[in-house]
């Protein structure tokens, strides 16, 4: 059970405390514990793509629009029924690529911006009404592709993206509400930012931290460095505020939240290519805690990983490919702090993939689907799937 105490204003800043109540030792409702006791299974999506955007709400996880294997974009949308253990296919009301997807209230799925087949970003958000089964539109305040999304869960923040102008970087957020009205502010970190976005949907709140930032916005040439700006968002506040630095800036890091914390690891860092190598990718993993909002001393992956995709199944924080080292998982245990560590057999991939998009349906369904195999050479309709549902 989550509490959310939100204090004063102090310092212009609102100070946001979560009090964590947990059981220790006991398994998140509805998951499966022992996780070589997770069943693995595969399907199809309904025609290969990559940079597929993808979100959950209700029992159903959804697969939406993409880029296909000639380059022109998609406006498919699969979706899987946990329950019933069927798919179905719907249209996105244009096909695009580069959208942000999330969802608000576990009944509505959003599909925020993206680029149109001109490559101009978008302001038209596409949303699915798991009750009914119906499409509407809405619109954000300015046009963006690639915007992240929070689900805090009465709301929905709908954060940067690229601005298609010479700032490239958006600042604007814009928050969805489960009545589907748009109200509208901004950024107040002092750059524009591509974050990353992690959140906690029960306990309502969200960081968009790490990524990489515009140094010199508006100007004719950008200057693009790996960021450390760290906003948190709350759904009991209309206005995010700044948040501690994250402590290693670096690109292509991936995170998710369990039990209030803010599980953050992978990405690469540039060198100058002579007295040291010009990518290097990092096994790195920093932990924010929602309870004193501080970061912790960093963690370890069991290898080097970019662009991760992850995940948050029960207690777990589940990271998965992002290297062509392993087709295993590491498991983050926020109960413990550590990652599992264990001779035996771990969760693995089939596939190693680039470019795909994985979703976590009810907490405890891990699904991965689309991307690239054969080192990018062909686009993928595989679905992989780690079942941890006790029912």
């Amino acid at each position: 059970m989550r509490f959310i105490l939100l204090s004063g204003n102090i310092a212009g800043l609102l100070v946001l405390t979560v009090l964590l109540f947990a059981v220790p030792g006991l398994a998140a409702p509805g998951v499966i514990d022992d996780i070589y006791d997770w069943v693995f299974s595969g399907a199809m999506l309904s025609e290969p793509r990559s940079s597929v955007a993808a979100t959950s709400v209700g029992n159903m996880a959804l697969f939406a629009g993409g880029r296909l294997q000639n380059g022109s974009y998609s406006d498919v949308v699969d979706i899987y029924n946990r329950k019933s253990k069927t798919w179905t296919v719907s249209r996105l009301s244009v096909a695009r690529s580069e959208i942000g997807a999330g969802s608000v209230g576990n009944r509505y799925a959003l599909f925020a911006g993206g680029f149109d087949a001109s490559f101009k970003p978008m302001t038209l958000v596409d949303v699915y009404d798991a009750q009914t089964g119906q499409w509407s539109q809405i619109q954000l305040n300015i046009p963006r592709a690639a915007p992240r999304l929070l689900d805090l869960g009465s709301v929905a923040a709908v954060v940067g993206g690229l601005s298609g102008d010479l700032q490239y970087l958006s600042k604007a957020v814009d928050y969805v509400d489960a009545n589907l009205t748009v109200h509208s502010t901004s950024l107040t970190s002092e750059y524009p930012q591509l974050g990353l976005p992690v959140f906690d949907c029960t306990s309502g709140i969200g960081l968009y931290t790490a990524g990489y930032q515009n140094n010199r916005p508006g100007e004719r040439f950008n200057d693009f460095e790996p960021s450390n700006q760290t906003t948190i968002f709350a759904a009991a506040s209309a206005s995010p505020v700044a948040g501690p630095l994250f402590p290693y800036p670096r690109w292509g890091s991936g995170g998710a939240a369990a039990n209030g914390m803010f599980v953050i690891g992978g990405g690469h860092v540039f060198g100058d290519g002579s007295s040291e190598p010009l990518t290097t990718v990092t096994d790195r993993v920093d932990v924010f805690h929602a309870q004193n909002q501080q970061w912790s001393q960093a963690l370890r992956l069991s290898v080097p990983r970019d662009y991760p995709l992850v995940q948050t199944v029960g207690d777990y924080v589940v990271f998965l490919a992002g290297t062509q080292a392993t087709k295993a998982l590491d498991i983050f245990d926020s109960r413990t702090g550590t990652f599992i560590v264990n001779p035996r057999h771990t969760p693995a991939l089939y596939t190693l993939r680039d470019d795909a998009v994985a979703v976590t349906v009810d907490g405890c369904l891990l699904m991965v689907a689309g991307g690239t195999v054969y080192q990018g050479r062909n686009t993928t309709a595989s679905v992989e799937i780690f079942d941890a549902c006790k029912s």
